[in-house]
């Protein structure tokens, strides 16, 4: 079966980090934002996904959300629960995206599902600040 991702954060989130994603890998006509901007509520959002659903009627579906606990995660979780071939994924990056889109219709949804979160992790990296003190001064100049 053929799979899609709904991106869905609040404010521009989505539209943004769809935006880095074309920036970097090209347009992914798989995948869609859905903003959830100031005006909108549980059920204006919820139509701004059925709407995409609609055209999409033979896809599975994996919902990629910026922030558990939030009104884009709780509207995508209602819809997961209703239809098997919809899964959510929280907190997710650019990184996890960028990966997660090149893998679309590769495994099942599930599996997808924890690609996605395994590559968001996996791509938090702190930088590490490493000195060398074996380096020493000279003052003889040349």
């Amino acid at each position: 079966m053929k799979q899609i991702i709904i991106i869905t954060g609040h404010n521009n989130f989505a539209s943004g980090i769809l935006s880095s994603l074309t920036m970097i890998a090209g347009t992914k006509d798989n995948v869609y934002a859905v903003d959830f901007l100031n005006d909108d509520n549980d059920n204006s959002l919820e139509e701004k996904f059925n709407k995409i659903i609609e055209d999409n009627k033979d896809k599975e579906i994996l919902f990629a959300c910026d922030l558990m606990g939030g009104t884009p995660f709780k509207v995508a979780s209602k819809l997961a629960f209703s239809n098997n071939t919809y899964e959510v994924v929280t907190g997710i990056n650019l990184g996890g995206l960028i990966d997660t889109s090149m893998k679309l219709d590769k495994m099942s949804i599930k599996e997808l599902k924890t690609s996605c979160k395994d590559a968001s992790i996996k791509s938090v990296i702190p930088l590490e600040k490493v000195i060398n003190n074996d380096e020493k001064e000279t003052s003889e100049g040349i």
